[in-house]
């Protein structure tokens, strides 16, 4: 299996880094004692599905911000690296001002955007306004809006707008309802199962999503993903993988809507402890390899009249064990 260069670091640095990397992790996991069960999950999900080498973690050392800085002289992974233990200080039940301090001089110590940093901090303090604001213009949300404005002009964005304004757009959900038509095994036909079997609506419907949420549910389909809440943060981590935004915006809009309780979107409830990291590396690994960026690069209307397999094969989506679904959770809006 081929992994998107970008996961990896070249062959002769990877263990080096790798194990920077997962150190660098143990010790903001053991800044207030011994790691917890969940971020000793967190860290063996990045090192078997980002990673990829057996390094045992009992051989791990922590190191300090100066130590990594030595370790990993390319901006490139320092930045990752940093990003992996934002994510793992945002995963704990209680996020800490021990935890901040050590993100900010690891940023400070590598040299590097400290972008991730100020959102832990933001969440530290409950500025979850300033929080959704980071989601809001980094995420994968602002991706797939431009994107459709760019394919649909001034009919799309007054599409978005009645949407936000929760007005409906016969039109437009007659378009959509039109997919149930399409051949059995299409990607129109799947899509409108997925919707239909999960109560959601359609764009254009009182209460339906935006349009540009599309591309968000044929990911569902495409990668074979569930949707209960640990499902919705594998799809993010698929997306993550292909999308050509910041990779952590997208994992956080998972985080703040499962596991902080920070309601990233207006149409779902906030949950908290529902994010699992394998789920979440697990999707970031499978979504690695597909070839196109499927929310800001791609109009499913291109391929909704394809057969499903076609376009899987088409992009590069490799099978995907599903998790268990448990109760599914509504629709992400951007």
């Amino acid at each position: 299996m081929t992994i998107h260069p970008q996961l990896q670091p070249p062959e002769d640095q990877r263990e080096a880094i790798g194990r920077a990397g997962l150190g660098s992790l143990l010790a903001i996991a053991s800044l207030e004692g011994a790691p917890s069960p969940l971020a000793l999950r967190t860290i063996t999900a990045i090192r078997d599905h980002l990673i990829r080498l057996p390094i045992p973690l009992d051989q791990l050392q922590p190191l300090s911000p100066e130590e990594l800085a030595q370790a990993v002289p390319g901006a490139e992974w320092r930045e990752r690296i940093l990003r992996g233990m934002t994510v793992l200080a945002l995963l704990e039940h209680e996020p800490s001002s021990a935890q901040l301090k050590r993100l900010r001089a690891t940023a400070r110590a590598l040299g590097i955007d400290d972008a991730p940093v100020e959102t832990f901090r933001h969440v530290l303090e409950h500025q979850f306004n300033l929080v959704r604001l980071d989601i809001a213009r980094r995420g994968f949300q602002k991706g797939a809006a431009l994107s459709y404005l760019r394919d649909e002009g001034p009919a799309g964005a007054l599409q978005l707008a009645r949407a936000l304004l929760q007005q409906d757009d016969p039109a437009l959900a007659e378009r959509y309802r039109q997919l149930a038509h399409y051949p059995e095994g299409s990607l129109g036909r799947a899509y409108s199962a997925f919707i239909a079997a999960n109560g959601f609506s359609l764009p254009g419907e009182i209460g339906g999503p935006p349009p540009p949420v599309v591309r968000h549910d044929c990911c569902h389909v495409l990668g074979g993903y569930g949707t209960s809440a640990a499902e919705e943060c594998g799809v993010l981590g698929f997306q993550a993988g292909f999308g050509r935004n910041d990779p952590f915006f997208t994992i956080l809009f998972a985080l703040a809507q499962f596991q902080l309780g920070i309601g990233s979107t207006p149409v779902t409830a906030a949950a908290t402890d529902q994010a699992d990291p394998e789920t979440i590396f697990r999707g970031l690994e499978h979504g690695s390899t597909v070839t196109r960026d499927l929310i800001s690069d791609w109009d499913p209307w291109d391929d909704f009249d394809k057969p499903l397999e076609t376009v899987r094969s088409l992009y590069g989506i490799r099978p995907r064990n599903r998790v268990g679904e448990g109760p599914h959770v509504s629709q992400l809006a951007t």
